[in-house]
């Protein structure tokens, strides 16, 4: 995904910035916990294992995924990440993903960020739909998708694998709002 201007997080305790090599370490620090793991589809032994990942996310193309460091204001810390990846220009959609460190939970900068981005995709990309899959067990990331206006689609049986294991995907999806229409001046 082409961009000329970084999203900008709604929360007042992050900011958005591009992922660094650097991060590969708290980001693999949190997604082995297993109240991450247990609901993600990750499958990370070492933290070296993220860094082509990080690297990936240069945005080269119109179709390459993007993803950002959720990081605390005052220390630039990385307690999260969230992005697009299985972008299509020529559909104009895209795949949202987000992860947070279980400290920043129940704070509402998940469901800040995942707003944020959505504006964003929508504003910068031209994105028509956004859409997000969650793994069938995740309770606490379809919350946060739905208070972000996106609505439940259906299930995706044995749609993604899952550490070996075929697991099941709940879809949602959010909408482009249509442009306001004019108001018409009848004679």
């Amino acid at each position: 995904m082409l961009y000329s201007h970084l999203p900008v997080s709604s929360h007042a305790q992050v900011v958005l910035r591009p992922l660094q090599p650097a991060d590969a370490q708290p980001w693999f620090r949190y997604l082995s916990l297993p109240e991450v793991y247990e609901h993600t589809s990750w499958n990370v032994q070492a933290a070296d294992e993220l860094l082509p990942m990080i690297a990936a996310h240069e945005p080269a193309t119109a179709a390459s995924p993007v993803r950002f460091a959720i990081a605390l204001l005052g220390t630039g810390e990385l307690v999260g990440t969230a992005g697009f990846h299985t972008v299509s220009p020529l559909n104009r959609t895209a795949e949202i993903a987000y992860d947070l460190a279980p400290p920043c939970w129940g704070q509402g900068i998940a469901t800040a960020v995942c707003a944020s981005l959505v504006a964003w995709a929508f504003a910068q990309a031209g994105l028509v739909r956004v859409q997000a899959t969650v793994l069938q067990s995740n309770a606490r990331s379809a919350r946060v998708l739905r208070r972000c206006g996106f609505e439940r689609e259906g299930l995706l049986r044995h749609y993604r694998m899952v550490r070996g294991t075929p697991g099941d995907f709940w879809m949602y999806s959010v909408l482009r709002p249509p442009a306001p229409q004019p108001v018409s001046m009848a004679a």
